[in-house]
């Protein structure tokens, strides 16, 4: 049950010089992952990009989870500005992912994402628990290495 789990939220924020679509296009598909997602092994997709979609992501969290797969459905999606994958119902920890972008010039785009986990995900993973601030601190310090490296990514080689 979603209200009796104890989540961890972490969103992070940054600009991309790069026109809003292709942020959007590369952002927003999962596939695309593991270019800057350090503990993505692989994400696919079962479909197009679109609401309904089933993501399949294998991700490196531990030794003791080296290749753990989380699937994700494609929950929402609007065209240039959200896409928000999120673990269905039975699944044995929850996860959340927002990735949004905001139009700021023809050649800059503002990216947002937002991730919400399961705490349980973390003992999981390690074999004992950690104090959530702690996994607080953790993610959001992945957050900003994330967005990073997505706006390498996205601006190494304009994607054009």
């Amino acid at each position: 049950m979603l209200n009796k789990r104890k989540l961890v939220e972490a969103t992070g924020t940054i600009l991309v010089k790069q026109d809003v679509e292709t942020v959007f296009n590369f952002f927003a598909d999962p596939g695309n992952d593991s270019l800057w997602r350090t503990e993505v092994n692989q994400s696919t997709l079962d479909g197009n990009l679109e609401a309904g979609v089933t993501v399949s992501e294998f991700s490196y969290l531990s030794k003791k989870a080296p290749n753990n797969l989380i699937e994700l459905k494609c929950i929402a999606l609007d065209k240039n500005k959200v896409a928000i994958f999120e673990t269905p119902q039975n699944a044995m920890f929850y996860e959340r992912s927002q990735r949004q972008v905001k139009l700021v010039s023809t050649t800059t785009t503002e990216l947002i994402y937002t991730l919400q986990f399961d705490m349980e995900i973390v003992k999981f993973a390690l074999g004992f628990s950690l104090p959530k601030f702690i996994v607080s601190m953790k993610a959001g310090s992945d957050m900003k290495k994330y967005l990073r490296n997505l706006k390498r990514q996205l601006e190494k080689d304009k994607h054009t």
